[in-house]
């Protein structure tokens, strides 16, 4: 049955156009930019593609244009390294960091035994389980700022990505994407 709404189906086809691809796993629009972009996707943190069980701990996606290309200036300037050095030189934001990077696993968790009732490998559960928003098991080194950004977008609950949020400062209506205004429900 189509969605009644046509706004849902505009940000839906915005969404997969900014991603590039149609996602192999269903997906839900976590944020938006204010102009109504799509910022941050939220996927299935696991599928099952022709019987075999695939886990998708990186299952945030940020898609909008402007932080996108703010956040791959950062990693170019050694942010990435930045950040792994202060997991390992300052306790409390190690502490903050590994509780939200604990909350977003338990969340992985739930949404996938809520997909798949009673049928979750415990191999699959354990990835998802013991893996950062990025998908590595090691905690303490960082990859991807667009993972931990989207993840501070959608929960508030990532360090990293505020820290990441104040360089590049969230979308406004006056630094907005600006591409997608036709999706938006007041135009």
């Amino acid at each position: 049955m189509a969605n009644l709404n046509p706004t849902l189906d505009r940000q839906h086809q915005a969404a997969v156009e900014l991603l590039g691809r149609e996602p192999r796993t269903p997906f839900t629009i976590k944020t938006l930019c204010p102009d109504g972009t799509p910022q941050v996707l939220m996927a299935d943190p696991v599928f099952n593609e022709d019987g075999v069980w695939k886990p998708f701990p990186a299952f945030l996606w940020l898609v909008c244009p402007r932080l996108k290309n703010l956040v791959a200036d950062l990693e170019q300037k050694g942010q990435v390294r930045k950040f792994s050095q202060k997991l390992s030189s300052d306790d409390d934001f190690k502490d903050k960091f590994l509780h939200g990077q604990n909350e977003i696993a338990r969340l992985r968790v739930s949404m996938a035994e809520k997909i798949y009732p009673g049928e979750l490998p415990e191999h699959i559960r354990e990835i998802l389980s013991t893996t950062t928003i990025a998908g590595s098991r090691d905690f303490k080194g960082v990859k991807c700022l667009h993972s931990h950004l989207a993840q501070e977008l959608a929960f508030h609950n990532n360090p990293i990505g505020a820290e990441v949020l104040e360089q590049v400062k969230n979308c406004s209506k006056t630094d907005c994407c600006g591409k997608y205004n036709s999706i938006r429900s007041d135009l």
